[in-house]
């Protein structure tokens, strides 16, 4: 019958003054132990794999998913505000020597009054009146272009806000996800330094600490496999959330 580490213990308690007695009931107990163990860490083992490679395919899917939406959300509307920014930009160079000569003779007209030069401002001044329909006729040609560019600008903008509000969740599951790959790391170092000391302790022989070790080694692996189940679950959920903005695209 295998026994416990517990009941290695309970028995070196027991036999208390036979200390060799005690310690190869208790090499044996181990060894037991060991044996029983192994069986447990191999299985978990070919979980953690599993999921690490489940994981890591499901994660590339989701990054490759959520590109492609940032892509579109990027893109929406996109050829129209393009085109009104074009329009817009082309119309201010058309009217530019228009307005800027309107401006100018008004600048003028201001001095030559100040100047109390009557002659000069009202010439000036017939100048710029015979503009003014045309200046007027560019700048509400050009406002409305700009009023144009402005609401296909906002409608942009809250149309790709409906699709980056879905995805608000999947920043809160991402930082899930960083804060227990730190849990997994931290478990993996220790896993790692029991191994290593379980090793030894097969080296030397000394199958009551090996099987301390391994013991070690089993519930550290546990550990990653509760942590990667977690992990796994989070990634699903950023698939879902994904899914459920890119339907909510225009």
């Amino acid at each position: 019958m295998k026994m416990s580490l517990l009941a290695v213990i309970m028995l070196s308690m027991m036999l208390g003054g036979n200390r060799q007695l005690v310690a190869a009931s208790s090499w044996d107990a181990a060894l037991d132990g060991i044996d029983a163990v192994y069986d447990g860490l191999t299985a978990v083992q070919t979980l953690v794999k599993q999921e690490s490679l489940e994981i890591s395919a499901l994660r590339k899917k989701n990054n490759d998913a959520l590109s492609a939406l940032n892509a579109k959300i990027r893109a929406i509307d996109q050829t129209t505000v393009t085109r009104l920014t074009q329009e817009t930009e082309a119309l201010q160079r058309k009217h530019a020597p228009l307005l800027e000569q309107y401006a100018s003779l008004g600048k003028q007209v201001t001095a030559a009054k100040k100047r109390k030069d009557k002659k000069s401002a009202d010439m000036l001044e017939l100048k710029r009146n015979q503009l003014k329909p045309a200046s007027t006729s560019a700048s509400a040609e050009i406002k409305a272009k700009k009023e144009a560019l402005s609401a296909a600008k906002k409608s942009k903008t809250a149309k790709a806000k409906v699709v980056k509000d879905a995805l608000v969740p999947v920043q809160t599951l991402k930082k899930r996800i960083t804060a227990e790959n730190k849990s997994v790391a931290a478990a993996r170092k220790h896993l790692s330094a029991a191994d290593k000391r379980y090793k030894a302790s097969v080296k030397r022989g000394d199958a009551i600490v090996a099987a301390l070790e391994l013991k070690t080694v089993y519930d550290q692996t546990k550990a990653i496999h509760a942590s990667l189940t977690k992990v796994y679950e989070w990634e699903r959920q950023i698939a879902q959330n994904v899914t459920l903005a890119a339907a909510k695209l225009p």
